[in-house]
């Protein structure tokens, strides 16, 4: 039988309602608030009477439930949704049908993978690697945490319904790394709960990794390093990595010094040199090689802004 609400949209990667295209929901932004890359749904009105069937998700979603209750099927599992739920999911998953109460209603927050990507070339985006391990998430904030995740959802709303501005963007991703970290913590106090209830060892192995990535206080290691880390072989580690990412080992450091190496040229308090030996490099030598073998130009080129986006 065919699969329907598979409906894409070129710049919306969920979809609701059998029909619903891009020109649509810009017909109607009461409703959803959205540039070419987000977007924010919080009225539930017509779909709480209905079950929905089969609906992909084709982006990074974030929705924390704000009243009453619904039930939903990932992955052949059910789960009953209520408020102060926060809900995370990668992009490729079908929610595969769903009931809600007469009042249930949430915040919801979509982000398109290339938004993701460009934001993680700027912030320490722990939520979206973490979502590698698992094809979605459900966790619990208190009623503290709830109303300062509607304030953030407000003001992104606020934020993409205003006219442009210089700093528009910059002020967007401002907020996606507060409410990023906000929610970075939240999986940290229930990380035990969570690991207990759904994480393989290799899945919790690549959550330390993770960990250990994106720590500032640790420096960076290679493969082998981080194998005897984890009491593992570098070649069993690589195969994690791989499975569970869809990068190696190797990838996942080399895009984390890059980023941090980026990072660091653009303050010009710090010496090339200075970068180099705080990234771990022998000499700056090796330094410019490695940079330019993933940029094209040297780091002093960089630093000069003549291949920055």
């Amino acid at each position: 039988m065919p699969k329907k609400n598979l409906i894409f949209a070129a710049a919306i990667p969920f979809v609701f309602m059998e029909k619903l295209d891009f020109q649509a929901i810009a017909d109607n932004r009461e409703r959803f608030h959205f540039n070419d890359q987000i977007a924010l749904f919080s009225d539930f009105t017509e779909l709480r009477s209905r079950a929905l069937s089969e609906v992909l998700i084709d982006g990074f979603l974030f929705a924390v439930v704000t009243n009453g209750q619904a039930q939903l099927s990932v992955d052949d599992k059910n789960y009953l949704l209520k408020v102060g739920d926060v809900i995370t999911c990668k992009p490729r998953i079908i929610f595969e049908k769903s009931l809600m109460s007469i009042d249930f209603n949430a915040v919801v927050l979509f982000l398109s993978p290339e938004y993701v990507a460009r934001l993680s070339q700027m912030i320490r985006m722990e939520w979206t690697y973490s979502m590698f391990s698992s094809s979605h998430r459900i966790l619990h904030a208190d009623e503290i945490a709830v109303r300062r995740y509607c304030l953030y959802f407000d003001l992104l709303k606020n934020h993409l319904s205003s006219p442009e501005t210089p700093h528009k963007e910059q002020s967007l991703r401002l907020l996606f790394a507060s409410m990023a970290y906000d929610f970075h913590d939240l999986q940290r106090f229930q990380d035990e709960e969570v690991l207990h209830q759904s994480y393989s060892s290799s899945e919790n192995i690549l959550r330390l990794f993770m960990q250990h990535l994106h720590d500032p206080s640790q420096p960076f290691l290679n493969v082998n390093e981080y194998a005897s880390l984890f009491h593992i072989t570098p070649k069993y580690f690589s195969s994690i990595c791989k499975r569970l990412t869809g990068r190696t080992a190797n990838q996942l450091i080399s895009y984390e010094i890059m980023r941090s190496a980026q990072i660091s040229l653009r303050d010009s308090s710090k010496s090339i040199k200075q970068i180099a030996a705080s990234l771990g490099f022998k000499n700056q030598s090796h330094f410019g090689r490695f940079f330019r073998l993933h940029t094209g130009v040297s780091p002093q080129q960089y630093r000069e802004g003549k291949s920055r986006q």
